[in-house]
């Protein structure tokens, strides 16, 4: 067996995916029945993710393992699913920047005719892309783990905001 060390942009992805497991696990605390149940089961998909990008070697091109991959598709389906979580579509991208560098992107929400929050939706979005910027230029990996909190932060400020407009 080969002893595999992790890449720090590994170690970083591991740390980002540990921290939302902490945020979901946090959420259920305040969560109905259902939602924190999926809330727990993307905690441990998550705690899945971290594991494996701390311990496995990347598989394909962007440095991402299968596992961690197949968890973290996972996770971003129990999300869609129950999305009371406030977990946001395309989540796992947090994770994987760290790695791929990708441009972080704000999910849409789709907006009812007439929804008087759309401002409100608006500068939340904006305020997420901001964040985005400041996450892919943080100088060290403690900074990007705080900006991660308060960029879920906002996600769940979005997902509030889409239950509203909904009643």
């Amino acid at each position: 067996m080969t002893a595999f060390e992790p890449t720090l942009q590994a170690r970083a992805a591991a740390g980002r995916a540990a921290v939302l497991a902490d945020i979901a696990r946090r959420r259920t605390l305040f969560a109905a029945a259902l939602d924190a149940r999926a809330l727990l089961h993307l905690a441990d998909l998550l705690d899945i993710a971290a594991l494996s990008l701390y311990e496995e070697e990347p598989t394909g091109l962007d440095g991402i393992c299968d596992s961690a991959r197949l968890a973290l598709a996972d996770a971003e389906t129990t999300a869609i699913d129950a999305p009371g979580t406030g977990f946001p579509t395309g989540f796992g991208q947090y994770v994987t920047h760290a790695v791929d560098h990708r441009p972080l992107t704000t999910p849409a929400r789709p907006a009812p005719d007439g929804w008087s929050l759309a401002d409100e939706d608006a500068q939340l979005a904006a305020a997420l892309d901001a964040l985005h910027g400041h996450l892919g230029a943080a100088a060290t990996e403690t900074v990007a783990l705080a900006l991660l909190e308060a960029a879920f932060a906002l996600h769940a400020k979005r997902a509030d905001l889409a239950q509203l407009a909904c009643r």
